[in-house]
């Protein structure tokens, strides 16, 4: 296995890819608890339109996920002192096995459950009606907002489908989208614990690992505009209460990638905290239009990412009015002070993270939708020139934007 310390951080780690494809990705430690994470560089952004003769709906990878996780599974792992867990964003998925005792035996569980599934269509059914999002305002407010903001992208659709998004799933599309997915070559072992990386690999030889699956797919195309939102500002009724969701459209992966390099992504990593979060400027402007930020999220998926303000107001206009302010001058509304203050929190965060076995791999994982190890990531955001972050602020003032107001009544 390969050794790296990035940021001499005390949290070595260790990779090693077999000859399968697959990756393994170990960090040593000793706790009194071992993590694992089986992650997949694959979430709900649509990539497939179809995968062999298969129509692959919007959803497939969230319903895969929860049947692979559900509640059935969960007890088998506490029945042998492990708790397991799912997470499923836009660009990744992740199922996490976490235990007090030896983390390879839930390991092995999950993995035999990944090549092992039973579907059910009657199963599947089930959970479409427990797991569909409700028609709540806030949910309805972003859905809607996302419609606007994105003329053709996949990202519009979010990871969740609602109860009719969920009708034309199957499992045959399910079977379908794990043979293309859950293969050796999009499967990275994340693993936390008290061994050496000998001790390691011994025991991941002993583990039945994915097999590789031949399949063909015919992909999903669009022509996203990123220059303009699909519509500006729209309004309805909302079913309980007065919610105003604030979206901003980056501009593509790519093309970020090419005027900024990799200080995107430290950017990406305190941009909710210096410009919304924790800036007294924003939060006062919010508190001066009568206004409640209700939560402040980022997504990518494929070349796309957005980022979402939600809020309660009672004043929709004078609080567009401020955004638009706010954010056109964006680059102007970060000082130095708020900035060090801000990178400090961060990395007194991701030092914490790095002692808690659950926590460390699902950061590590995370970072491994950008190819950057958490180590190195966590310590060159931490090392981020205010000047540069100031350059990219000015770029992040242009971006396209949109906003939907659900108003109660």
């Amino acid at each position: 296995m390969i050794k790296s310390d990035y940021g001499h951080l005390s949290c070595p780690f260790y990779e090693q890819k077999l000859k399968s494809g697959l990756k393994v990705l170990f960090i040593p430690g000793k706790a009194k608890t071992e993590s694992a994470i089986v992650y997949l560089s694959q979430g709900g952004y649509l990539h497939d339109e179809k995968i062999e003769s298969s129509k692959i709906p919007f959803g497939t990878a969230f319903y895969l996920s929860e049947m692979v996780m559900d509640e059935s599974f969960r007890a088998k792992l506490a029945q042998k002192g492990a708790y397991g867990e799912k997470a499923s964003d836009l660009s990744y998925t992740y199922f996490q096995v976490t235990s007090a005792k030896d983390i390879f035996t839930p390991l092995s569980m999950l993995l035999e459950r990944l090549y092992n599934m039973d579907f059910s269509e009657e199963i599947l059914e089930g959970k479409k009606d427990v797991l569909s999002p409700r028609n709540e305002g806030l949910s309805l407010a972003k859905k809607n907002l996302l419609l606007n903001l994105y003329s053709s992208s996949p990202i519009r659709l979010g990871v969740v489908p609602d109860r009719d998004q969920a009708i034309p799933i199957h499992v045959t599309a399910l079977k379908k989208y794990l043979q293309r997915y859950y293969v050796p070559n999009r499967v990275t072992l994340i693993i936390r614990g008290d061994y050496t990386p000998g001790e390691c690999m011994a025991k991941i030889e002993k583990l039945r690992l994915p097999k590789d699956v031949v399949t063909f797919s015919k992909e999903l195309t669009f022509d996203e505009d990123y220059k303009n939102p699909r519509v500006e500002y729209a309004s309805s009724k909302s079913p309980d209460g007065n919610y105003l969701t604030f979206g901003i459209k980056f501009q593509p992966r790519e093309t970020l990638y090419e005027k900024f390099g990799q200080l995107m992504f430290f950017a990406y990593e305190v941009l909710k905290e210096t410009l919304f979060l924790e800036n007294p400027i924003f939060l006062k402007g919010i508190r001066d239009v009568d206004s409640d930020l209700i939560d402040v999220s980022f997504h990518e998926g494929g070349e796309d990412g957005y980022l979402l303000l939600s809020f309660h107001t009672q004043k929709p206009v004078a609080l567009l009015s401020f955004l638009t302010d706010y954010l056109s001058k964006a680059d102007k509304m970060v000082d130095r002070p708020l900035f060090s203050d801000v990178l400090d929190g961060y990395f007194a965060k991701g030092i914490a993270l790095l002692r808690d076995p659950h926590a460390c791999v699902q950061a590590f994982s995370k970072a491994y939708a950008n190819n950057l190890p958490y180590t190195s990531l966590l310590s060159l955001t931490a090392k981020m020139n205010f000047r540069s972050f100031k350059t990219f602020l000015k770029d992040f003032s242009t971006f396209t934007r949109s906003a939907y107001f659900l108003k109660r009544g």
